[in-house]
């Protein structure tokens, strides 16, 4: 998979719409950074971290498939247009702390971003009426179910990333979870007796868990391959997703 990807993907060479090859591109780039990563995690059978960047990765992915269909209305200028609500929130919060300092941003460069942000929450908010949850106005369960709508049924199945979705996150939850109760559903615990010491506990990967985390995480990236053949028009992209695609299923 990182072999056709790096074949038929790069050099990326936008065609008309360079400012969306180039959004959908630097998701994939990040994508393919945390795939590495997971790759190394299996290797040494961390299965909750896995799940953590699997599921980092998808709300990625389901963003490169809405800017690559263009089904949300104005979606470059509110894809855009939302980081500086994300920035925003991350350099108030730090300034409640009273470490705004720790946020980057100079003074001047609050200010604009502040400034976006309003026009933006102008814009959007008081149109929609409600939050922002995410960057296009709806839930990301609601991007997905959107985005599955959009795309080719995935093996004969129209509510693919649907059910990614439920895999990624639901399934995944207990593995990924921060307290020992849900840590402890990744890993199995083995009891050894030592003579003449008290017993000592040997943690390893839950194997059906770690061989989910494998399948999920390798169905993800797929999909990132997917869309980044998408934006760039190279059908040959769809053909390996769907084969590759089913293989993965088909285990």
């Amino acid at each position: 998979m990182l072999e056709f990807q790096l074949k038929v993907l790069y050099p990326v060479r936008g065609l008309c719409d360079a400012t969306r090859t180039g959004l959908v591109f630097l998701n994939h780039d990040r994508n393919f950074s945390t795939f590495l990563t997971i790759h190394y995690l299996v290797e040494h059978e961390r299965v909750a971290d896995i799940y953590a960047l699997c599921r980092s990765m998808f709300e990625s992915v389901v963003s490169m498939g809405l800017l690559a269909k263009s089904v949300i209305h104005d979606d470059l200028d509110r894809y855009q247009g939302y980081q500086y609500v994300e920035a925003s929130k991350t350099h108030d919060h730090l300034e409640r702390l009273g470490l705004a300092r720790l946020s980057g941003l100079t003074e001047s460069e609050v200010t604009r971003v502040r400034r976006e942000r309003d026009k933006y929450v102008a814009k959007y908010v008081a149109k929609y009426g409600s939050g922002l949850p995410t960057w296009t106005g709806k839930s990301l369960e609601q991007n997905v179910r959107l985005l599955d709508s959009n795309c080719p049924s995935t093996c004969n199945e129209e509510h693919f990333y649907e059910y990614l979705y439920c895999q990624v996150y639901r399934r995944g939850s207990p593995a990924a979870h921060a307290s020992f109760s849900g840590l402890s559903k990744a890993v199995d615990v083995e009891t050894v007796n030592i003579p003449g010491s008290s017993a000592a506990y040997r943690y390893r990967a839950n194997e059906p868990h770690l061989i989910f985390s494998c399948f999920h995480s390798l169905l993800v990236f797929l999909s990132s391959v997917r869309f980044m053949g998408w934006v760039l028009e190279k059908p040959e992209a769809e053909a390996f997703f769907q084969q590759i695609a089913g293989y993965v299923i088909a285990e």
